[in-house]
């Protein structure tokens, strides 16, 4: 196919119109979106990229008030929807507009069962194309307008080299019987509802060198990242832009009085500040509780499930020779656990996972949780790659992580 990096900027109702005249002749859309979510604490989709027949279509949703246009092409299990990152742009789009999906495919899904030394988009045009995107606008503000030309460039960009990417990986899958796996995960990934998150929307374990801090250093680190999301809400703007990571640790460190306090961040929130830096404390935080995830307030008999099903994912890695990232999440072992199926039905009906991870994973996970043996279960599975170039790449992260420490 034709690569095309011109673009066809639609921002208006009459303009959507044209476009749709064209996408619905379309037997594959590459799609793509861009965000606020670098500058804002609640994202909201501000551009959506189409490329069909080598014309690439950015429609502007903050100009456009209707889009349900596109809700039938999105909806059409006889046109094809490639994304990169598709759960990440479906659920964008599900969540402002409330599109369904049908008929989608993951090229970045695919870099990891392609065995591919990364998954960026980037990466993956390089590999292909020998192309070398531009990674200028990628933290560029989507929601200002006018747009700028480079801007417009960089978004057209990233659907223009879907298409063909998907049509190698996709021979390249099929060659080595992995098509299944991989068309069972996007159409889970398809069907998956967008839930909106709820509690803290920050990570204490996340903090840059929180191991370091000391236990009573922790909770005030807590307390004062509590009290920056609750700010970043109310103002709708993303959380390290109300006060930056390096700052917040500095106060704990330096536990500075309350004009100091005042000077870095402002009269009203510097009295505040200073206030939590001050009060009394009786529950420091431990190093340890730092592992801890929500949802893994496990009892004895959970805890000892929840090792069992780590070690059968570890198994499963070593055999099939791949990244854990393709492989069931802690959270989704805990939902399973907890809800205890006794069947490959009640497990299906769990969804937290493909139909194929249901078939080819579901009796060894039952049978792991059961305290069973199931290696003789495994056997049938493919091995995403050679056991020399699996060996070869933990060996390369390894020795990575060492010099990183």
């Amino acid at each position: 196919m034709q690569i095309n990096s011109n673009y066809i900027l639609v921002d208006s109702p009459k303009a959507l119109d044209l476009a749709l005249i064209n996408l619905r002749q379309s037997k594959i859309l590459s799609i793509d979106t861009e965000s606020s979510g670098y500058y804002t604490y609640y994202p909201r989709v501000c551009l959506i990229q189409i490329n069909s027949n080598g014309k690439n279509y950015i429609i502007d949703p903050l100009k456009i008030p209707d889009l349900k246009g596109l809700s039938p092409l999105f909806a059409d299990p006889n046109i094809l929807k490639i994304f990169h990152s598709a759960q990440d742009d479906i659920k964008a789009l599900k969540r402002d507009f409330g599109f369904q999906f049908k008929n989608v495919a993951d090229t970045m899904i695919s870099s990891r069962l392609l065995s591919l030394e990364q998954s960026s988009l980037s990466f993956v045009v390089e590999f292909y194309h020998q192309v070398t995107l531009s990674k200028v606008e990628q933290k560029s503000n989507w929601e200002i307008r006018p747009l700028q030309k480079q801007q417009l460039r960089y978004a057209a960009l990233d659907t223009a080299y879907l298409e063909s990417i998907w049509l190698k990986m996709e021979e390249e899958l099929k060659r080595r019987n992995l098509y299944e796996e991989a068309k069972s995960d996007f159409e889970f990934t398809a069907a998956e509802e967008y839930v909106a998150k709820e509690g803290e929307g920050f990570s204490l374990a996340k903090f840059p060198d929180i191991v370091n801090f000391t236990p009573l250093e922790r909770r005030k680190i807590l307390e004062l990242l509590r009290y920056r999301d609750e700010k970043a809400k109310k103002i709708n703007k993303a959380s390290f832009r109300v006060f930056n990571n390096d700052k917040l640790s500095q106060a704990v460190k330096e536990q500075p009085n309350e004009g100091k306090c005042i000077e870095w961040f402002g009269k009203k929130d510097g009295s505040e500040i200073y206030k939590l830096l001050v009060s009394e404390y009786n529950d420091p935080i431990e190093a340890s509780e730092l592992s801890k995830r929500h949802g893994e307030d496990l009892n004895e008999e959970e805890d000892k499930k929840f090792e069992s099903a780590k070690k059968w994912r570890l198994r499963v890695m070593r055999i099939r020779r791949m990244e854990h990232s393709l492989l069931p999440s802690n959270k989704q072992l805990i939902i399973i656990l907890k809800s205890n199926p006794s069947n490959l039905e009640e497990l299906r009906a769990l969804k937290v996972f493909s139909d194929w991870k249901v078939d080819n994973y579901g009796p060894s996970l039952l049978a792991a949780l059961s305290g069973l043996h199931y290696d003789s279960m495994l056997n049938r599975l493919v091995a995403i790659r050679s056991k020399e170039a699996f060996v070869a790449k933990r060996r390369k992260k390894q020795n990575f992580s060492q010099k990183e420490g």
